[in-house]
């Protein structure tokens, strides 16, 4: 959003839309009209320094049919409020409507905004402390709902309630923060009127539960999920999701996971971040999802975390093709070595970053070791002598998550002899030298059926149809889960509807996506991967990908792919070969390779969005 500097001298303005609108000027309130008069002000301040159409302005305005007067009656709110901020160059016609010039610092809404973003960039940093400044500061911003006193028309209402909404993840992610740093006894209070005040939100229950549960009450906090479940099931027809639902039965199983962070490490940045939480959490690392998840992987997660707790100190690399659970089983790993690592246990997601290279591989490490931005060593080989000062003397497990090559990470892993590294990749990292490697293959038939029995509840199972359900999701974990996750919502669904709707492959991609839980995302990384990489492989892997799209064809050998790019069987082989890597497509035989289903169905829809140029002309892309 634009922002321009306010003026220097002259009266100042405030604006406030975070509780009754209101806008005061030398610190005053000035009086804004009618309830119609702050509604036209409400949706200018929600779109500030950009033109509002005076059609919007009246659909803001009136709810119903509006009046053949309305234009001349926006016109006349409109100079009304113009003298009401005593600036009218502040208030500005600009064709087909009018913009609000609001300066930096002088509205709530974005204040808020700053702050949250902010505080949940701290919070996923494992710096609570920092993170709960700035969400404080970003709550006490509130005075109460959000333009209360302005009649929720069609067009001001869902701009509103994101505003509210917004609000709800600041008071979770505080939540979030206060646990983090032990203050377990302390949050008990306020999270209980905060789930009062919000009683459909599951995190907050969630952290209630776990607040009270490392307060050594576990009744209480078993009774906190009794009053969650029976509101939701009595104003939404619903039951807890697979989240919550999963940390009631870990608490029910006295899961030694649970137990209390230590204020201590939390707050001294000579001590490490704790190791990674448990219960429900925010969508950034989305693809841990619970203990769910883990089922039928109890062979890679035990040889996993022998691997981790040996004696020898090689790096463990897990890779895996897109949605395959990679990231779910190194944190559980992660979490249960960590009490053989005194030094500390660190998370790094290299995911959000756009290909970062080592150096912010290195920063970012750094930074959760408690360096401050501005002490981090601009040169890489510097750096690499903080990590190693850092970590002097302290035994410290490390997961570097979702890495993309082994460029992002050869530095790191040889630079200190008392870290441990786990490492998850889609692709094998065969450059690392002296690294066990882990691979991780989509589920078995029986333990696909029964991760989506406990997503969607044993009261639904038709065996015939989950199993069906589970083929159509190729037994990746990630699709599982969020079929189980609709499943578990739409109770009127039944498992026969649900998996008719799969069957159809125009529709599947848009089924298996919950919220931020998404196949299609998940597939769209490596793809990325491949469109970025420069040479003449991923250029040939790439065409080839198309082609295969095009025709949807979900497998091939070299001979056919040569013919579908029109070039020699070694160039063919070589693009095959990359694909591979990429886990876009699986060596299943000698020369012969394949797609899953759910990779043939997006590489069908990259081929139609290809195929979309002016020229209409898809052999660009060979």
């Amino acid at each position: 959003m634009h922002r321009s500097s306010a003026p220097e001298g002259g009266s100042t303005l405030r604006f406030g839309l975070l509780g009754p609108v209101e806008v005061r000027r030398n610190g005053r309130p000035v009086p804004l009209g009618s309830p119609k008069q702050r509604a036209l002000l409400t949706a200018l301040l929600l779109e500030p320094n950009r033109v509002v159409s005076i059609d919007r302005l009246v659909m803001a305005v009136w709810d119903e049919e509006p009046p053949r007067s309305a234009v001349a009656n926006v016109r006349t709110y409109i100079n009304r409020l113009r003298g009401t901020l005593g600036e009218g160059e502040r208030l500005a016609a600009r064709p087909p409507g009018y913009v609000l010039t609001v300066h930096a610092g002088e509205l709530d809404v974005n204040e808020f905004a700053d702050a949250l973003r902010q505080g949940r960039q701290a919070l996923s940093a494992g710096r609570p402390e920092t993170a709960l400044r700035h969400l404080a500061a970003a709550l006490t911003r509130w005075r109460g709902a959000p333009a209360e006193d302005v009649p929720r028309s069609a067009a001001l209402g869902p701009r509103l309630d994101a505003l509210a909404e917004q609000r709800c993840l600041a008071l979770e992610a505080q939540a979030e923060a206060r646990l983090m740093l032990g203050e377990h006894a302390d949050a008990v209070p306020e999270l209980r009127e905060t789930v009062a005040a919000h009683p459909t939100r599951e995190r907050l229950w969630g952290s209630l539960m776990l607040a009270l549960y490392r307060t050594g009450d576990s009744a209480a906090a078993l009774s906190a999920y009794g009053q969650a479940r029976t509101f939701l099931a009595e104003e939404l027809g619903v039951e807890p999701g697979p989240e919550l639902a999963e940390l009631h039965r870990s608490m029910l199983n006295r899961d030694p996971a649970l137990g209390a962070v230590s204020p201590l490490a939390a707050r001294d940045p000579s001590h490490p971040v704790p190791p990674p939480r448990t219960g429900p959490k925010p969508a950034p690392v989305a693809a841990s999802g619970g203990l769910a998840s883990l089922l039928g992987r109890d062979p890679e997660l035990n040889q996993l975390v022998a691997a981790i707790t040996a004696g020898h100190p090689r790096p463990v690399a897990v890779h895996g093709a897109a949605g395959v659970g990679k990231s779910a089983l190194a944190l559980h790993a992660v979490r249960t070595a960590a009490p053989d690592y005194p030094g500390g246990v660190f998370h790094v997601d290299l995911r959000p970053f756009p290909r970062p290279g080592a150096y912010e591989t290195l920063a970012r490490l750094l930074g959760l070791l408690g360096l401050a931005d501005d002490e981090i060593a601009a040169d890489l080989d510097d750096a690499v002598l903080q990590l190693a000062n850092a970590t002097a003397g302290r035994r410290v497990l490390v997961l570097l998550d979702n890495v993309t090559d082994e460029g992002q990470v050869r530095p790191l892993v040889g630079a200190c002899p008392g870290c441990r590294f786990v490492i998850t990749s889609r692709t094998v990292l065969a450059a690392l030298d002296d690294v066990d490697h882990l691979p991780l293959a989509p589920l078995t038939d029986d333990a696909a059926y029964a991760l989506v029995v406990r997503l969607c509840g044993r009261d639904r199972v038709d065996p015939e149809q989950v199993r069906r359900v589970a083929r159509l999701c190729d037994n990746l974990p990630l699709a599982l889960r969020i079929a189980g996750k609709r499943l578990a919502v739409r109770r009127e669904w039944t498992l026969a509807a649900f998996a008719d709707m799969l069957a159809g492959e125009e529709h599947r991609l848009d089924l298996l996506t919950c919220g931020d839980l998404s196949v299609r995302s998940a597939l769209d990384l490596d793809y990325q991967v491949l469109r970025q990489c420069g040479g003449k492989a991923n250029g040939s892997a790439l065409g080839l990908f198309h082609r295969l799209g095009e025709r949807g064809m979900a497998g091939c050998g070299s001979a056919t792919a040569a013919g579908l790019l029109g070039c020699d069987r070694r160039t063919a082989w070589a693009a095959l070969g990359r694909l591979a890597d990429l886990r876009l497509m699986t060596s299943i035989a000698p020369d012969h390779y394949r797609m899953n289903d759910l990779t043939r169905l997006y590489a069908m829809e990259v081929a139609r969005a290809a195929g979309k140029p002016a020229n209409g002309n898809s052999a660009a892309f060979a």
